[in-house]
């Protein structure tokens, strides 16, 4: 689970923030304001930019956290700033950071992950972390990117990847 899962959500948050960064120098670049971006939305229904950032972060965090049991740490939702969101990213990789694969010895395919809602409910923990978490995670991440692409921001595909992993050469 942890190199599936932690490791992946790792590198994922690292680009989300390198993303919020090209969206800041955008903003700069064109004279207004980068926290317009915070309220964007893609449709009324839809929860804004800083709920889609925060929503991914919890979403790591919790995942980490319930497959190890333990609990999460709380951040408030009170980010009022794409700088302020940019911290709550460093603070979700740094939660991150203090697990080691080794914490995740004991997880199985068919560990128990108790659920909050709906109360006395529980899932296996692989279709839990692949039915809702890993989803969750990227709905919002995807969210946020395409709520910049479509502010303007120039961002592609290798932005929302990332930086990937050093490739080797099977020749040698």
């Amino acid at each position: 689970m942890y190199f599936a899962v932690i490791q992946q959500f790792q590198r994922t948050l690292h680009a989300l923030d390198a993303i919020l960064a090209k969206a800041v120098a955008y903003a700069e670049a064109r004279k207004f304001n980068p926290d317009n971006f915070l309220t964007a939305r893609l449709a009324p229904d839809m929860l804004p930019f800083s709920k889609q950032v925060q929503i991914a972060c919890d979403t790591a965090k919790r995942t980490a956290a319930s497959l190890v049991g333990k609990e999460a740490p709380v951040h408030e939702d009170t980010e009022q700033t794409v700088a302020q969101l940019r911290e709550r990213i460093q603070k979700c990789l740094a939660y991150l950071a203090t697990f080691k694969p080794g914490d995740f010895a004991g997880v199985t395919a068919k560990t128990e992950i108790r659920l909050p809602k709906p109360a006395g409910k529980a899932m296996h923990a692989e279709d839990w972390v692949l039915s809702r978490m890993v989803s969750n995670f990227f709905f919002h991440v995807t969210t946020a990117y395409a709520l910049l692409r479509a502010g303007g921001v120039e961002i592609g595909k290798a932005d929302f990847l990332g930086q990937l992993p050093p490739t080797f050469d099977q020749s040698a």
